[in-house]
């Protein structure tokens, strides 16, 4: 491999990688490891939204979650190209949802939504 191939493999970004698109495992709280890496990043978008839906039925202030951890616009966010603020914000949102979500982590509602987070 030349100099400039090994520099311009090096500055690839990371939602680019092939390697990222194929796995033998995946860590997953529903599904067994190599179950879920045959699973695709809009089913789990998919359990977590059912998720968040049957825990609004219980408790409506889970609406509050719905335009941010369970929007559209999370499936195509790459952590690793964001910014600093845009990354502490998103802390800030998952561990205000932990903390909202803890008295429901037995319920399979709250499980959905934790299998979204841990895809993610």
């Amino acid at each position: 491999m030349t100099s400039l191939a090994e520099q311009l493999k090096r500055l690839a970004l990371p939602q680019n990688d092939p390697s990222l698109l194929s796995r033998a495992e995946a860590a997953s709280l529903l599904f067994d490891c190599k179950e879920a890496a045959a699973v695709d990043r809009d089913t789990f978008f998919a359990i977590g939204c059912t998720g968040l839906d049957e825990l609004m039925g219980i408790d409506p202030s889970f609406e509050a979650f719905q335009s941010s951890l369970f929007s559209s616009m999370s499936k195509g966010l790459e952590r690793s190209v964001q910014t600093k603020a845009v990354n502490q914000q998103l802390d800030q949102n998952i561990s205000l949802f932990l903390i909202h979500l803890s008295p429901y982590f037995m319920l399979k509602p709250a499980q959905k939504c934790l299998e979204w987070l841990i895809h993610r």
